[in-house]
């Protein structure tokens, strides 16, 4: 017998049929991917900007909320626009403006000199120097008030000399403060006279500052655009100067804000009569789903500058 031949392999290609199916499979992932994937991507994206804009905000909200408390005419910032410094307010109130004698006595009480004469306070033009007043009406969150604190009376700011509460010529430290039934009252202490043409506010306001026990001195706050660190900064506890830091060596410091890539603080003190105009722009930028996702807010805040 002749010995059988071995089956030679014949190779095929691929089928019509079979390209179409794969087509149509290829096709249906496809379509699944970008039907599914592309909509769950856009609601991250969503969601990454919602936060953004979320915690931009509420850093200027923030922001704007303090500045309004703040020591009329305190506001201000530097060169670059990237510090905002004010001095912040314990509370404050009214008090009784002098008519006709000093208050000298132990008690804001003079002999001769009955409720409500006795208890205002009284400026150089009726000598001794007084160094005490009731006020009028009672005064709000009085028992946070300490001596370490200082009295601020009609603060105009920088350029107005002897009212500038940076420059210390229109502030008085608190040496005692008493809460009554429906008053307070304060003693400071001054070995100057309060000059009734610059330190009598015309609405008889006195703001209490808080004080700093180690410098003896009022404290300050700035908020800071560190764009080295990528953040937002509030930093507090630090005595107050003359001239505006733009570095700290002491006081305490809290992150606003992180992932800045744009700040910047403008300031106007008189936009109208009394009327300060903050206004804050803050960016934020971070990497969401493979591409970066920015956010740009701008606020603006009036600050009541009547002293």
């Amino acid at each position: 017998m002749r010995p059988t031949r071995p089956e030679r392999l014949v190779s095929r290609g691929v089928t019509l049929i079979e390209l179409v199916v794969a087509m149509v499979i290829t096709g249906i992932i496809v379509a699944a991917t970008v039907y599914f994937f592309y909509p769950v991507a856009q609601s991250v994206d969503v969601a990454g900007r919602a936060e953004l804009t979320d915690i931009a905000d509420n850093a200027l909200q923030r922001i704007g909320r303090e500045v309004r408390l703040a020591l009329p005419n305190s506001v201000r910032r530097d060169a670059s626009g990237q510090f905002l410094e004010f001095l912040p307010v314990r509370t404050a109130g009214r008090y009784r403006g002098d008519a006709g004698g000093a208050s000298s006595g132990s008690d804001c009480t003079d002999s001769g000199l009955g409720v409500p004469a006795s208890d205002q306070l009284s400026f150089d033009t009726n000598p001794p120097i007084d160094t005490c007043f009731k006020t009028i009406g009672t005064v709000a969150d009085i028992g946070t008030v300490t001596t370490n604190d200082f009295l601020a009376f009609n603060n105009y700011g920088p350029n107005f000399t002897g009212q500038d509460a940076y420059a210390s010529l229109n502030i008085r430290k608190i040496s005692t403060v008493t809460a009554e039934a429906n008053r307070a009252k304060f003693d400071f202490t001054s070995g100057v006279a309060l000059d009734h043409t610059l330190h009598d506010s015309p609405g008889r306001r006195f703001f209490v500052l808080v004080g700093n026990a180690t410098t003896n001195l009022p404290e300050a706050v700035s908020y800071v655009c560190d764009l080295a660190q990528g953040k937002l900064l509030r930093r507090w506890g630090y005595a107050m100067t003359p001239a505006q830091p733009t570095s700290f060596s002491t006081g305490s410091v809290a992150e606003i804000a992180r992932n800045v890539t744009a700040c910047s603080f403008d300031y106007t003190p008189n936009v109208s009569p009394q009327i300060g105009l903050l206004t804050l722009r803050l960016t934020l930028s971070r990497a969401v789903s493979g591409s970066v996702q920015s956010v740009t807010l701008y606020h603006s805040v009036h600050v009541s500058n009547i002293p």
